[in-house]
């Protein structure tokens, strides 16, 4: 005796979505893991869930399938959209790395490297902090009382 067809929406119950997801997950997963060892097919497969959470089956590494598709389709799925990324942390590498060239000559360190110009530049730098810092600073007010 078979099981009765469902129809086919989402489950309205957050419980029951859950267990329904985690059962037809594993099911997925070990399908994907008979077909490759019955019929030595590559397989992968990549489940992420609402929560964020990933689960994953590959047969052979990652790069191996997508590299065949890439040949079998023309299209790259991996490195067309991570080489701007890549790009942009290199920037961003940059950056940090001159910022912290800056931080370490306004502590007075590594300056012997600097010109006169950028020693110029430096100073004046300093000379706006300071005085940034002096006009923050509450005035002191001193009270003098003389008693007879």
């Amino acid at each position: 005796m078979g099981r009765g067809k469902i129809e086919i929406k989402r489950i309205e119950n957050s419980s029951n979505r859950q267990v329904t997801y985690s059962k037809r997950r594993n099911g997925i997963l070990k399908k994907a893991k008979e077909i490759s060892v019955l019929c030595d097919a590559h397989v992968s497969v990549i489940i992420f869930a609402t929560s964020g959470k990933m689960h994953e089956f590959s047969s052979t590494p990652l790069v191996d399938i997508l590299d065949q598709y890439h040949k079998l389709t023309g299209r790259r799925l991996w490195d067309a959209k991570h080489e701007n990324l890549d790009n942009e942390i290199n920037k961003v590498k940059k950056d940090n790395d001159n910022m912290q060239i800056e931080l370490r000559h306004l502590k007075g360190e590594d300056i012997s490297s600097l010109n006169y110009r950028e020693l110029m530049i430096l100073e004046d730098a300093l000379e706006i902090g300071l005085t940034g810092i002096r006009d923050k600073q509450v005035p002191t007010i001193l009270y003098f009382c003389v008693f007879n």
